[in-house]
């Protein structure tokens, strides 16, 4: 067997390098559990204002699958399973938008880039005071 690549799009989170791959078998787990179109489910991740449960969920189950994937086909990188406090513990502020970027970009969904110095919060068209 040849050498293990990681597909995906890499993500670091807790300082391990992880991947997030939308493999067939997840899209199918993530479609039974929301009754809806993966594509749906993406667009609720990206446009949801309020506190980061669906992209928690969605990334435990990315996660999950990978250390699943990756104990079928025997490669030598070897993750445990997690669960969402785990993940809730992962996300947090600071890289809250760079794992929603991973996300979406792990789909082929692109996120415009945030300027450093712009309030990613602040709504169109509002002055602040």
């Amino acid at each position: 067997m040849g050498t293990f690549k990681p597909r995906g799009v890499a993500i670091v989170l807790n300082g391990e390098e992880r991947h997030f791959l939308f493999t067939l078998n997840m899209i199918d787990q993530i479609e039974e559990k929301y009754d809806k179109p993966l594509m749906e489910v993406l667009e609720d991740v990206a446009n949801d204002t309020g506190n980061g449960h669906l992209m928690r969920d969605i990334v435990v189950i990315l996660l999950n699958d990978e250390a699943e994937r990756n104990k079928r086909m025997k490669t030598s990188v070897e993750y445990s399973t997690v669960t969402e406090a785990d993940v809730g513990d992962m996300i947090g502020l600071d890289n809250y938008y760079e794992v929603m970027k991973a996300l979406l970009k792990a789909y082929g969904i692109s996120m415009p880039e945030v300027d450093e110095d712009e309030d990613p919060n602040q709504k169109s068209g509002q002055m602040k005071s």
